[in-house]
């Protein structure tokens, strides 16, 4: 039975982790849902502006054809004027063999005629160099063209690129909520288990004590019982809480008539509690009550002390530290059984104590069983 209870009381602390560890496990992965969800978020914009900079480059290679096609339409016009110049430049020419014919009468349309050529000239030339600016224009307008159309091409692919990993993050974001639904779903589910398993375990150590505690109460009843005698004997008494020591002068405690040894040995069998242990396994121990406040000491205990001696003569107060009653003592002062956690030999444990009276039903004492919460093994306690 103690193998029993502390098997459970292992795979409580068992299922109590891996219930935290599927708590760690969904709140990691809810995290990680928030990342996602603005990764998702982030690169959907990212997709947006990359879709409206392929509209703004198409835009402006439309402004671009339509400036090349309006520098066409100033070639074609510097071209009509160029050949309005080249035919004024033959008409001043033949003015001008026609006014010389003329002699004096046509000096004066000669002048004329050759300020129509000069103008002529200058005109053609001006037309010339609109040619030429224009054509380089053309030319560098052709090459913003070509360069547009390259960077238009990329803007595409990374539009396209961005409208894949927002797909493919959005498949992620999915498959991530479902599987946090699930860890979820796993995680409350662990914890459901774990308080299954630590309600099983609680009941098995429940068990144990209280089938401990029976056959201690029935082994002492078989040795004859328990009673004060008249002998009184001096004990060193230490407060388990507070450390104070002081010396005790206390009845002898009979168990079956015979006086119980107040032994630290640990090779010195100990009555009552050693055959407990032998039978049941955990721990056992025998308390004397201490004058009339309440208190009580270890008489006979299978608890060892850290220097491995048996942890005789320590004691338990009222009060703890904090000042509120002791719910052990408070228990078995008020004729009750104490079951549940408590420290004992600074480990935790889970006990039982009831009251240890004599022939005439007096409080002189009490009984302690216990297993350790911890699981370790150890020498009792």
């Amino acid at each position: 039975m103690e193998d029993a209870a502390r098997q459970a009381g292992v795979l409580a602390q068992a299922s109590r982790e891996v219930s935290d560890t599927s708590a760690e496990a969904a709140a990691s992965l809810a995290e990680l849902r928030a990342a996602i969800g603005d990764i998702s978020a982030s690169t959907g914009r990212a997709s947006a502006v990359a879709e409206e900079a392929v509209q703004d480059a198409r835009a402006v290679d439309e402004r671009i054809a339509a400036l090349q096609t309006a520098s066409e339409s100033i070639t074609q016009f510097v071209r009509l004027i160029s050949a309005i110049s080249q035919q004024s430049r033959f008409l001043a020419l033949n003015a001008s063999v026609e006014a010389a014919r003329a002699g004096d009468l046509g000096r004066g349309f000669a002048v004329v005629a050759d300020e129509v050529k000069e103008l002529a000239d200058r005109t053609a030339q001006a037309a010339r160099d609109i040619d030429a600016q224009i054509t380089a224009v053309q030319r560098e307008t052709q090459h913003a063209v070509e360069a547009v159309q390259r960077i238009t091409g990329t803007l595409g692919s990374i539009a396209e690129a961005q409208d894949t990993i927002a797909a493919a993050v959005e498949q992620q974001r999915a498959a991530t909520d479902r599987v946090v639904e699930n860890v979820e779903r796993a995680a409350g589910g662990s914890a459901r288990i774990s308080e299954a398993v630590g309600q099983l375990a609680e009941s098995q150590r429940v068990v144990y004590v209280r089938r401990a505690l029976a056959v201690a109460e029935q082994q002492l009843a078989d040795l004859g019982g328990a009673r004060l005698g008249a002998g009184r004997t001096r004990l060193t008494v230490r407060d388990q809480t507070t450390g104070a020591t002081r010396t005790a002068e206390l009845p002898d405690l009979l168990v079956g008539g015979r006086p119980l040894e107040r032994s630290d040995d640990p090779r010195r069998a100990a009555v009552l509690v050693d055959d407990v242990v032998r039978e049941v396994g955990g721990s056992c121990t025998v308390f004397q009550r201490l004058d009339g406040d309440g208190g009580m000491v270890r008489v006979a205990t299978t608890v060892l002390n850290p220097a491995g001696r048996r942890n005789v003569g320590t004691a338990i107060g009222r009060t703890n530290a904090d000042g509120r009653p002791n719910p052990v003592l408070a228990a078995v002062l008020a004729g009750e059984t104490y079951t549940g956690a408590a420290t004992v030999a600074d480990r935790p444990y889970f006990t039982a104590y009831t009251g240890l009276r004599d022939d005439a039903g007096a409080l002189i004492g009490m009984l302690y069983v216990g297993l350790p919460l911890d699981a370790m093994p150890g020498t009792g306690a």
